[in-house]
């Protein structure tokens, strides 16, 4: 791990595979439960209480002490990034880097603003919904993170995701369930910012917290991370009619192929069956089309 903490970015070695970087494009999220040591969970609820005194490593240009413990007491308690600590265990935790830097690449620029998910338990759900300037695209810049500091089973209302839905503009009934984020104390969710989500309905009674923060890409794409001999882009699996097109887009964006994506449409690839006797057409087209992210045109698809 190297931490330039001067920028405020940090590089180290990537995990995530080929297959795990693709099913990443097609779900839009994936889960490390328990991923940080009970001792800083305990620490973060305490500073997010305010039972603990602030420490931070320096205190930013053009800030006071006094502007920190207002923020600290905010809804964007964004001060806990400047505790050692923190940073050490949370924000640079070696499962996650490994994960941020097989998406974003080198030199992974860390959040600047945190949002404080505090919830009072029992509570209705909310309505499913985009984040505010959710973006619809084959570009990576930034990834979110859940972090929750405290056991956060189903009664207790995690957040609720619907995979697949960062691809385009997606709409769910109240009614209509998700996949729950659920995990023991110093579980991370990491997702694409546009999924479709909610904070789940909580049975419990207790004090529920969730911080939420992006990391962010500093240098153009390619595909460093750690790569499968056998991994075969004509073969392999992008997803069904509708999605195959947007997750097969977003994969080649991040192998920083972008510009020779093409789509012939159809039955062609990226779209494949298991019932097929041969490999799908249209692989390596250097005509063709481009997925429609903005939903302009009737049957899904640009002119490059």
């Amino acid at each position: 791990m190297e931490y330039n903490a001067a920028l405020r970015t940090f590089d180290c070695d990537p995990t995530l595979t080929d297959s795990q970087v693709l099913d990443f494009c097609s779900q839009g999220f994936l889960l490390l439960p328990g991923a940080v040591p009970d001792e800083i969970n305990r620490r973060t609820c305490s500073y997010l209480e305010g039972k603990i005194p602030i420490n931070p490593s320096y205190i930013p240009e053009g800030l006071t002490r006094a502007d920190l413990e207002r923020i600290r007491a905010t809804h964007e308690p964004s001060t806990i990034f400047l505790e050692d600590w923190f940073i050490e265990q949370v924000l640079l935790n070696p499962a996650l880097a490994g994960v941020m830097r097989s998406l974003l690449g080198p030199n992974v620029g860390l959040p600047v603003l945190a949002s404080h998910h505090r919830v009072e338990c029992p509570a209705q759900p909310q309505g499913w919904h985009h984040d505010a300037d959710h973006l619809f695209g084959p570009e990576l810049h930034f990834v979110e993170v859940f972090y929750f500091p405290q056991d956060t089973p189903p009664e207790l209302g995690p957040t609720e995701l619907v995979p697949g839905t960062h691809l385009f503009p997606s709409r769910r009934e109240p009614g209509e369930k998700g996949v729950l984020a659920e995990g023991p104390a110093g579980t991370l969710g990491i997702h694409h910012q546009s999924i479709l989500h909610r904070r789940g309905s909580s049975t419990a009674t207790g004090l529920r917290h969730m911080l939420k923060y992006n990391y962010w890409r500093t240098a153009p794409p390619k595909r460093d991370w750690v790569r499968e001999p056998d991994f075969d882009f004509r073969r392999a699996y992008y997803g069904g009619h509708n999605t195959a097109r947007y997750a097969a887009h977003m994969f080649y964006w991040l192998c920083g192929q972008a510009d020779h994506f093409r789509i012939i449409g159809g039955q062609a690839w990226p779209w494949s069956s298991v019932n097929q006797i041969g490999p799908s057409y249209g692989y390596g087209s250097k005509e063709g089309y481009l997925p429609d992210w903005r939903k302009n045109n009737q049957d899904g698809y640009a002119v490059p």
